[in-house]
């Protein structure tokens, strides 16, 4: 009886622990350009759409390229240039809220235009006039 109990308690545990594994993957859904996953330590190989990754696991994204990836319904893009644990890279693509960043414009947030030309910047052609005003001319 004893014996019993023993091999029920760690088949629980090895289901518990493997939800809880499953709870903290990734599955990839979409791959632009090269992306890699660290496999071993100093070891890359590269990310192929329907692979499980860990949340531990560090990923590198290299120019021009993305990784689309989901997680309990809720979906991640990791964008080019990004190097870390992809629990991590999709937690700050997400924002904190776990839905998608959202970003409104509005007229309040748009800086005026006058003319054509946003008031107050300084172009190539304005400088050159005010150094031109500064120099002394010998002749």
């Amino acid at each position: 009886m004893k014996m019993i109990k023993t091999v029920l308690l760690a088949a629980l545990a090895m289901v518990v622990g493997a939800a809880a594994f499953a709870a903290d993957s990734y599955k990839v859904e979409k791959v632009t350009g090269k992306v890699t996953y660290e496999a071993a330590p100093n070891t890359w190989k590269n990310v192929t759409v329907g692979q499980e990754i860990s949340a531990t696991t560090n990923i590198n994204t290299s120019l021009n390229s993305t990784l689309v990836v989901t997680n309990n319904g809720s979906s991640a893009t990791i964008k080019a240039m990004q190097k870390g644990t992809i629990g991590k890279l999709a937690a700050a693509s997400t924002g904190s809220t776990g839905g998608l960043k959202k970003t409104t414009v509005t007229k309040g947030n748009v800086s005026g235009t006058t003319n054509g030309a946003q008031a107050g910047v300084s172009t190539a052609s304005s400088r050159a006039s005010e150094a031109k005003e500064d120099a002394v001319w010998d002749e």
